[in-house]
């Protein structure tokens, strides 16, 4: 087995799903029943930007973690931006694209960005 495929945490990810609303716009929100499954998740460095926005919000009331997320590769689904991931508790929205690395059969893997919400 891969170190790809283990993970030391349990995460639930809950897919981006397509709904209409009352108005009968098409859009994208989290679904309701969540996938549980192993997952790789470490802390991801923050840019500079993060980090002076993060000093110039309310001081002490609002916080910004980011942490980099790798579920199994053999997890069946690519998850969108609006999918969420329940880690340790806690509700986290996926970040941009997920990133998609294709170097070789052994190495390839999809890794996503979390931000707490």
């Amino acid at each position: 087995m891969s170190l790809l495929d283990r993970g030391q945490e349990t995460v639930t990810v809950y897919q981006e799903i397509v709904v209409t609303d009352e108005d009968g716009n098409i859009r994208t929100m989290p679904g309701t029943e969540g996938v549980t499954t192993v997952a790789s998740v470490q802390l991801r460095a923050q840019s500079g930007t993060s980090a002076r926005r993060n000093e110039q919000d309310n001081e002490g009331f609002e916080t910004e973690s980011v942490y980099r997320l790798r579920l199994p590769r053999s997890f069946p689904f690519v998850l969108g931006a609006q999918a969420r991931v329940k880690w340790r508790g806690v509700f986290w929205s996926v970040i941009g694209d997920a990133q998609v690395f294709t170097g070789s059969p052994r190495t390839a893997h999809v890794e996503y960005t979390i931000r707490r919400t």
